[in-house]
């Protein structure tokens, strides 16, 4: 498998048409009547911790304008605020969410720390404590518009110890396959399973499959949200972390697995019509400066108005 092609099952593909054509003729669509004449529009929210909170003040912004999305798609942190947007959740109610949010509320030792070493993580996450209130056990199908999740499933335990050594990156991808859940998976699982970070969170069990988040290598699922519901535009956040000359320090199977990803975040960013990129600085596990990165997407969202204007009106 090719790096970052997503697997599309045939339960998947079941999945999603049922989805399109619920989408299409539920009555509030506005577009039930003339779904074939009006353009669609599809949002991509990345991941990056708290950085991804950011992804909250762009869809303030969205919603202001009154921008219309017609399906979602998130990766990690990103995936955590598409979901919750997608069942119906008032972005005025996210926020209050991620106001909750510290490295404290969300993580705390695993039970059994470091199992099968460094891939079976330090911490377990405790999410679902702060997000059952506003999804309780809702299913992928329950969303009110088409919500596309993704995330790392793990073919055979992943030896991070060696991502010192020259070759990782070739380990890495022969280890994890990308992966889009079906409509029946539980929400709450399919958020929890995209948001698991590799060695920090162990890996997430859903069913007899293992998953992990797919962190830069697949933290804007463009090509993912294009393959399942064909919007006719895409537009994507990126909200990503860098190295930046620490890079250049590291040892050189990290180096490469990095640019491996990079690489594959140009391909996503690509295919996006828009791209709406927040300037965010510090570290990305201060969820204290929530607010600040969410004024960060919310500034970058205006920023790129003229340009989404632009492809919308045309």
């Amino acid at each position: 498998m090719k790096d970052g092609d997503f697997k599309e099952t045939k339960e998947s593909k079941e999945s999603k048409d049922v989805r399109v054509r619920w989408f299409l003729w539920f009555p509030w669509n506005p577009l039930r009547r003339y779904h074939t004449l009006m353009p669609t529009t599809g949002l991509v929210l990345s991941g990056g911790a708290a950085w991804g909170l950011a992804n909250i003040g762009v869809l303030e912004v969205l919603e202001r304008e009154k921008i219309r999305i017609d399906c979602i798609a998130g990766s990690s942190m990103g995936a955590i605020v598409a979901g919750v947007y997608a069942l119906g959740v008032p972005v005025k109610d996210i926020l209050e969410v991620s106001r909750q949010l510290t490295v404290f509320k969300i993580a705390r030792i695993s039970d059994r720390p470091l199992k099968q070493g460094l891939h079976g993580g330090l911490f377990r996450q405790q999410l679902e404590d702060i997000l059952t209130p506003s999804i309780g056990n809702a299913q992928i199908g329950d969303c009110r518009m088409p919500f596309v999740c993704v995330a790392g499933r793990v073919k055979r335990p992943i030896p991070w110890e060696k991502i010192v050594l020259p070759g990782f990156a070739d380990r890495f991808f022969d280890a994890v396959e990308p992966y889009v859940f079906p409509d029946e998976t539980r929400l709450m699982d399919a958020l929890l399973a995209s948001s698991a970070i590799p060695v920090a969170f162990s890996p997430v069990e859903i069913g007899t499959d293992t998953f992990i988040d797919l962190v830069h290598v697949g933290a804007i699922p463009a090509s993912a949200l294009q393959k399942q519901c064909s919007p006719d535009f895409l537009i994507g956040t990126d909200t990503n972390p860098r190295y930046g000359q620490l890079q250049k320090f590291l040892p050189s199977g990290w180096r490469e697995y990095l640019d491996r990803g990079h690489e594959m975040l140009e391909r996503e960013k690509a295919l996006c019509d828009v791209m709406i990129e927040p300037k965010l600085s510090g570290s990305a596990l201060r969820f204290d400066k929530a607010a600040q990165f969410i004024a960060a997407g919310r500034e970058a969202a205006e920023v790129a108005l003229p340009a989404l204007q632009r492809i919308l009106v045309a």
